[in-house]
Protein backbone atom coordinates (compact mmCIF):
# COMPACT_ATOMS: atom_id res chain seq x y z
CA UNK A 1 0.00 0.00 0.00
CA UNK A 2 1.28 3.46 -0.92
CA UNK A 3 1.82 5.54 2.26
CA UNK A 4 -0.12 8.75 2.82
CA UNK A 5 2.97 10.96 2.65
CA UNK A 6 3.74 9.54 -0.80
CA UNK A 7 0.27 10.38 -2.10
CA UNK A 8 0.46 13.83 -0.51
CA UNK A 9 3.78 14.45 -2.22
CA UNK A 10 2.26 13.71 -5.63
CA UNK A 11 -0.50 16.23 -4.86
CA UNK A 12 2.08 18.82 -3.80
CA UNK A 13 4.09 18.28 -6.98
CA UNK A 14 0.92 18.70 -9.04
CA UNK A 15 0.33 22.08 -7.40
CA UNK A 16 3.91 23.15 -8.14
CA UNK A 17 3.51 22.00 -11.76
CA UNK A 18 0.27 23.97 -12.11
CA UNK A 19 1.97 27.12 -10.80
CA UNK A 20 4.87 26.67 -13.20
CA UNK A 21 2.57 26.09 -16.16
CA UNK A 22 0.70 29.29 -15.32
CA UNK A 23 3.75 31.44 -14.56
CA UNK A 24 6.53 30.22 -16.86
CA UNK A 25 6.89 31.19 -20.52
CA UNK A 26 7.60 27.95 -22.37
CA UNK A 27 6.17 28.61 -25.81
CA UNK A 28 9.63 28.28 -27.38
CA UNK A 29 9.78 24.71 -26.09
CA UNK A 30 6.34 23.59 -27.24
CA UNK A 31 4.53 24.30 -23.96
CA UNK A 32 4.82 22.96 -20.42
CA UNK A 33 3.74 19.35 -20.85
CA UNK A 34 5.87 18.42 -23.90
CA UNK A 35 9.09 19.74 -22.39
CA UNK A 36 8.21 18.37 -18.95
CA UNK A 37 7.72 14.96 -20.55
CA UNK A 38 11.13 15.06 -22.23
CA UNK A 39 12.80 16.13 -18.98
CA UNK A 40 11.01 13.38 -17.05
CA UNK A 41 12.29 10.78 -19.51
CA UNK A 42 15.79 12.24 -19.19
CA UNK A 43 15.65 12.10 -15.39
CA UNK A 44 14.34 8.54 -15.39
CA UNK A 45 17.08 7.36 -17.76
CA UNK A 46 19.85 9.16 -15.91
CA UNK A 47 18.93 7.96 -12.43
CA UNK A 48 18.26 4.37 -13.45
CA UNK A 49 21.61 4.21 -15.21
CA UNK A 50 23.44 5.70 -12.22
CA UNK A 51 21.89 3.29 -9.74
CA UNK A 52 22.30 0.20 -11.91
CA UNK A 53 25.88 1.00 -12.98
CA UNK A 54 27.43 2.45 -9.82
CA UNK A 55 25.28 1.19 -6.92
CA UNK A 56 26.35 4.34 -5.06
CA UNK A 57 22.89 5.18 -3.71
CA UNK A 58 19.45 3.62 -3.44
CA UNK A 59 15.88 4.69 -2.74
CA UNK A 60 13.76 3.50 0.15
CA UNK A 61 11.00 1.04 -0.83
CA UNK A 62 8.61 3.24 1.18
CA UNK A 63 8.10 5.41 -1.91
CA UNK A 64 5.73 2.74 -3.20
CA UNK A 65 5.65 3.60 -6.92
CA UNK A 66 8.80 2.93 -8.95
CA UNK A 67 9.95 3.18 -12.56
CA UNK A 68 12.87 0.78 -12.51
CA UNK A 69 15.05 1.78 -9.57
CA UNK A 70 13.58 5.29 -9.33
CA UNK A 71 10.40 6.43 -7.54
CA UNK A 72 7.75 7.93 -9.80
CA UNK A 73 7.81 11.06 -7.63
CA UNK A 74 11.49 11.66 -8.38
CA UNK A 75 10.85 11.29 -12.11
CA UNK A 76 8.16 13.96 -11.75
CA UNK A 77 10.42 16.22 -9.70
CA UNK A 78 13.18 16.51 -12.30
CA UNK A 79 11.17 18.56 -14.85
CA UNK A 80 10.09 20.95 -12.09
CA UNK A 81 13.65 21.35 -10.84
CA UNK A 82 15.15 21.99 -14.28
CA UNK A 83 12.38 24.29 -15.51
CA UNK A 84 12.61 26.28 -12.29
CA UNK A 85 16.35 26.73 -12.76
CA UNK A 86 15.89 27.65 -16.42
CA UNK A 87 13.32 30.34 -15.62
CA UNK A 88 15.46 31.76 -12.81
CA UNK A 89 18.52 32.06 -15.07
CA UNK A 90 16.61 33.55 -18.00
CA UNK A 91 15.56 36.37 -15.67
CA UNK A 92 18.98 36.72 -14.06
CA UNK A 93 21.05 36.51 -17.27
CA UNK A 94 18.77 37.33 -20.22
CA UNK A 95 21.76 38.38 -22.34
CA UNK A 96 24.44 36.29 -20.65
CA UNK A 97 26.65 33.86 -22.55
CA UNK A 98 26.03 30.13 -22.35
CA UNK A 99 29.31 29.69 -20.48
CA UNK A 100 28.25 32.18 -17.83
CA UNK A 101 24.83 30.56 -17.58
CA UNK A 102 26.44 27.16 -17.17
CA UNK A 103 28.59 28.40 -14.28
CA UNK A 104 25.64 29.97 -12.46
CA UNK A 105 23.48 26.90 -13.09
CA UNK A 106 26.11 24.49 -11.82
CA UNK A 107 26.76 26.39 -8.58
CA UNK A 108 23.09 27.10 -7.92
CA UNK A 109 22.16 23.46 -8.51
CA UNK A 110 24.88 22.16 -6.19
CA UNK A 111 23.76 24.51 -3.40
CA UNK A 112 20.08 23.65 -3.70
CA UNK A 113 20.69 19.93 -4.27
CA UNK A 114 22.85 19.71 -1.16
CA UNK A 115 20.00 20.98 1.01
CA UNK A 116 17.47 18.64 -0.62
CA UNK A 117 19.87 15.72 -0.19
CA UNK A 118 20.37 16.41 3.51
CA UNK A 119 16.64 16.65 4.16
CA UNK A 120 15.75 13.52 2.20
CA UNK A 121 18.57 11.37 3.58
CA UNK A 122 17.57 12.39 7.11
CA UNK A 123 13.96 11.47 6.28
CA UNK A 124 15.09 8.03 5.08
CA UNK A 125 13.91 8.60 1.51
CA UNK A 126 17.22 7.44 0.06
CA UNK A 127 20.71 6.57 1.28
CA UNK A 128 24.29 6.77 0.04
CA UNK A 129 27.03 4.18 0.22
CA UNK A 130 29.47 6.84 1.46
CA UNK A 131 29.12 10.18 3.22
CA UNK A 132 31.12 13.36 3.68
CA UNK A 133 28.66 15.14 5.97
CA UNK A 134 25.15 14.44 7.28
CA UNK A 135 24.86 11.24 5.24
CA UNK A 136 25.53 12.93 1.90
CA UNK A 137 28.68 12.64 -0.27
CA UNK A 138 29.94 15.63 -2.23
CA UNK A 139 29.47 13.63 -5.42
CA UNK A 140 25.70 13.60 -4.82
CA UNK A 141 24.93 17.31 -5.40
CA UNK A 142 27.65 17.44 -8.06
CA UNK A 143 25.82 14.68 -9.93
CA UNK A 144 22.64 16.78 -9.84
CA UNK A 145 24.54 19.68 -11.41
CA UNK A 146 26.18 17.54 -14.08
CA UNK A 147 22.73 16.38 -15.17
CA UNK A 148 20.76 19.63 -14.82
CA UNK A 149 23.26 22.05 -16.36
CA UNK A 150 23.27 20.67 -19.94
CA UNK A 151 19.47 20.44 -19.84
CA UNK A 152 19.18 24.10 -18.84
CA UNK A 153 21.67 25.13 -21.53
CA UNK A 154 19.79 23.24 -24.24
CA UNK A 155 16.57 24.96 -23.16
CA UNK A 156 18.33 28.32 -23.43
CA UNK A 157 19.72 27.49 -26.88
CA UNK A 158 16.28 26.40 -28.08
CA UNK A 159 14.71 29.60 -26.77
CA UNK A 160 17.27 31.76 -28.57
CA UNK A 161 16.84 29.80 -31.79
CA UNK A 162 13.07 30.26 -31.65
CA UNK A 163 13.47 34.02 -31.22
CA UNK A 164 15.58 34.00 -34.39
CA UNK A 165 12.86 32.18 -36.31
CA UNK A 166 14.36 28.68 -36.15
CA UNK A 167 11.64 26.51 -34.61
CA UNK A 168 13.21 23.07 -35.11
CA UNK A 169 13.00 21.29 -31.74
CA UNK A 170 15.67 18.62 -32.20
CA UNK A 171 17.63 20.18 -29.32
CA UNK A 172 14.78 19.41 -26.94
CA UNK A 173 14.57 15.80 -28.07
CA UNK A 174 18.35 15.52 -27.64
CA UNK A 175 18.18 16.42 -23.94
CA UNK A 176 18.00 12.83 -22.58
CA UNK A 177 21.02 11.65 -24.57
CA UNK A 178 23.13 14.78 -24.06
CA UNK A 179 22.46 14.85 -20.32
CA UNK A 180 23.29 11.15 -19.99
CA UNK A 181 26.63 11.62 -21.76
CA UNK A 182 27.61 14.73 -19.78
CA UNK A 183 26.53 13.13 -16.50
CA UNK A 184 28.46 9.89 -16.87
CA UNK A 185 31.55 11.40 -18.48
CA UNK A 186 31.59 14.02 -15.74
CA UNK A 187 31.12 11.50 -12.94
CA UNK A 188 33.79 9.19 -14.34
CA UNK A 189 36.27 12.05 -14.77
CA UNK A 190 35.67 13.55 -11.33
CA UNK A 191 35.70 10.20 -9.54
CA UNK A 192 38.99 9.15 -11.09
CA UNK A 193 40.64 12.53 -10.48
CA UNK A 194 39.47 13.75 -7.06
CA UNK A 195 36.33 11.81 -6.14
CA UNK A 196 38.08 8.79 -4.66
CA UNK A 197 40.08 11.04 -2.35
CA UNK A 198 37.10 13.19 -1.40
CA UNK A 199 35.08 10.11 -0.46
CA UNK A 200 37.41 9.52 2.50
CA UNK A 201 37.05 13.08 3.78
CA UNK A 202 34.53 13.74 6.55
CA UNK A 203 33.70 17.19 7.89
CA UNK A 204 31.34 18.69 10.45
CA UNK A 205 28.03 20.44 9.72
CA UNK A 206 29.50 23.69 11.02
CA UNK A 207 32.34 23.44 8.49
CA UNK A 208 29.83 22.75 5.72
CA UNK A 209 27.65 25.66 6.82
CA UNK A 210 30.67 27.99 6.77
CA UNK A 211 31.57 26.79 3.27
CA UNK A 212 27.98 27.29 2.07
CA UNK A 213 27.97 30.84 3.49
CA UNK A 214 31.18 31.67 1.64
CA UNK A 215 29.91 30.26 -1.65
CA UNK A 216 26.50 31.89 -1.23
CA UNK A 217 28.03 35.32 -0.63
CA UNK A 218 30.31 34.98 -3.67
CA UNK A 219 27.35 33.80 -5.72
CA UNK A 220 25.28 36.74 -4.49
CA UNK A 221 28.01 39.21 -5.44
CA UNK A 222 28.34 37.66 -8.90
CA UNK A 223 24.56 37.62 -9.39
CA UNK A 224 24.20 41.28 -8.46
CA UNK A 225 27.03 42.27 -10.79
CA UNK A 226 25.56 40.36 -13.76
CA UNK A 227 21.81 40.74 -13.25
CA UNK A 228 20.16 43.21 -15.59
CA UNK A 229 17.46 43.89 -13.00
CA UNK A 230 16.53 42.91 -9.48
CA UNK A 231 14.83 39.53 -9.13
CA UNK A 232 11.39 39.55 -7.54
CA UNK A 233 10.85 36.92 -4.87
CA UNK A 234 7.28 36.22 -6.00
CA UNK A 235 8.65 34.85 -9.26
CA UNK A 236 10.24 32.09 -7.20
CA UNK A 237 6.98 30.96 -5.57
CA UNK A 238 6.87 27.57 -7.39
CA UNK A 239 10.42 26.70 -6.34
CA UNK A 240 9.90 28.01 -2.82
CA UNK A 241 6.80 25.83 -2.51
CA UNK A 242 8.76 22.81 -3.76
CA UNK A 243 11.50 23.46 -1.20
CA UNK A 244 8.87 23.85 1.49
CA UNK A 245 7.40 20.46 0.59
CA UNK A 246 10.81 18.81 0.91
CA UNK A 247 11.41 20.54 4.25
CA UNK A 248 7.99 19.35 5.45
CA UNK A 249 8.93 15.77 4.54
CA UNK A 250 12.08 16.12 6.62
CA UNK A 251 10.12 17.46 9.60
CA UNK A 252 7.55 14.68 9.21
CA UNK A 253 9.86 11.71 8.69
CA UNK A 254 13.33 12.85 9.72
CA UNK A 255 15.11 14.00 12.84
CA UNK A 256 15.47 17.74 13.59
CA UNK A 257 19.25 17.49 13.89
CA UNK A 258 21.08 20.71 14.96
CA UNK A 259 23.59 20.19 12.15
CA UNK A 260 20.84 20.12 9.54
CA UNK A 261 19.32 23.25 11.04
CA UNK A 262 22.69 24.99 10.82
CA UNK A 263 23.16 24.06 7.16
CA UNK A 264 19.57 25.16 6.47
CA UNK A 265 20.23 28.61 7.95
CA UNK A 266 23.36 28.97 5.84
CA UNK A 267 21.40 27.99 2.74
CA UNK A 268 18.80 30.69 3.45
CA UNK A 269 21.38 33.28 2.42
CA UNK A 270 20.19 32.36 -1.06
CA UNK A 271 17.19 34.63 -0.49
CA UNK A 272 19.47 37.70 -0.49
CA UNK A 273 19.47 37.52 -4.28
CA UNK A 274 15.81 38.57 -4.45
CA UNK A 275 13.77 41.66 -3.75
CA UNK A 276 10.36 41.42 -2.08
CA UNK A 277 8.45 43.31 -4.74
Amino acid sequence: MVPLWSVSLVFGLAVVAALMRHQYELGAHGGFFPIAGVLAVAGCMAENSCISWYRYYSYSPDWGLFLGYVPLHVVLIWPLFILGEHQYLRRLLPLGSLGLRACFCFVDTVLLANLVEIYCVSAGLWSWRESNCLGVPLMGPIGWALFATPAVLLLAVQERATRMGRTHRSRILAIPLVCMVVLHVGLWSLWNSVGKHLSNWSFSPSFEAAGICAVQLCYEWAARSKASQGLALQKEVPRLLACGIVAALWLLKGTPDPGICLVSLASLLRLLAFRLA
